[in-house]
């Protein structure tokens, strides 16, 4: 009976619209959120611009939309490296590597920053307000770190921008098709990233991303599911 259930009609409603935000935010990526257009996104998943009217006003509405979900999925990570991190170090750690994961499995891709002027209106001020709060709270945590001896003394704003920086570039490049899983690409950015803060930087990085074992952890990791 329950192998029988079939999804309702607000659970269908709600991941068709989770595919469109995971499509637009690769099109937003790729082509700038400026450039791309609503035919654009819809030309990505197979379907007419009007379908797309059907969960979405305009593309402002779906830039607005990637933004809250990547703010969404970068506060869980941070909170989560907050309350399990050792040091200020580990907490930055933890949260800019589970936000990587999330982002490229939820998203397809980063999504939190986009072009200056990209959105508009009185939700667009909401957003960069929890953007800036977001990056406050890194600030805070490399403040920290100075604090505890974990991270060198540094401008924390640069630091900040930096790992951001770095984050947010691999949209750029990573394809889902190649050879490493997310985990193994999340680790191995923030592990260099952040080894310039370190106060002592291990002598060897610990993440291997050789191709053929890269290979065989995916095809692993793929069975699992």
């Amino acid at each position: 009976m329950w192998n029988d259930a079939s999804p309702s009609r607000n659970t269908q409603q709600a991941m068709k619209r989770k595919a469109i935000l995971r499509a637009a935010a690769i099109v937003f990526t790729r082509q700038g959120s400026r450039g791309a257009t609503l035919e654009d996104v819809a030309g990505s998943l197979g379907v007419s611009k009007a379908a797309l009217y059907r969960y979405v006003v305009n593309k402002n509405e779906l830039i607005l939309a990637c933004q809250e979900e990547a703010l969404d999925i970068a506060d869980r990570a941070l909170s989560l490296g907050e309350e399990t991190g050792r040091t200020a170090l580990d907490k930055i750690r933890i949260g800019l590597t589970t936000y990587l994961v999330e982002m490229i499995a939820e998203l397809g891709v980063p999504a939190l920053i986009l072009e200056d002027n990209a959105l508009h209106g009185a939700e667009a001020e909401r957003t960069y307000e929890k953007r800036d709060a977001y990056e406050m709270r890194m600030r805070r945590l490399v403040a920290e770190g100075m604090a505890d001896g974990s991270i060198v003394a540094t401008e924390p704003k640069i630091a900040v921008f930096m790992l951001l920086g770095a984050i947010h570039w691999v949209s750029k490049w990573y394809r889902p098709e190649g050879p490493w899983t997310p985990a193994q690409v999340a680790h191995a950015i923030v592990e260099i990233a952040s080894r310039a803060l370190d106060a002592d930087p291990a002598t060897q990085l610990t993440t291997c991303l050789d191709p053929a074992t890269a290979d065989h952890q995916k095809r692993k990791e793929h069975h699992a599911f």
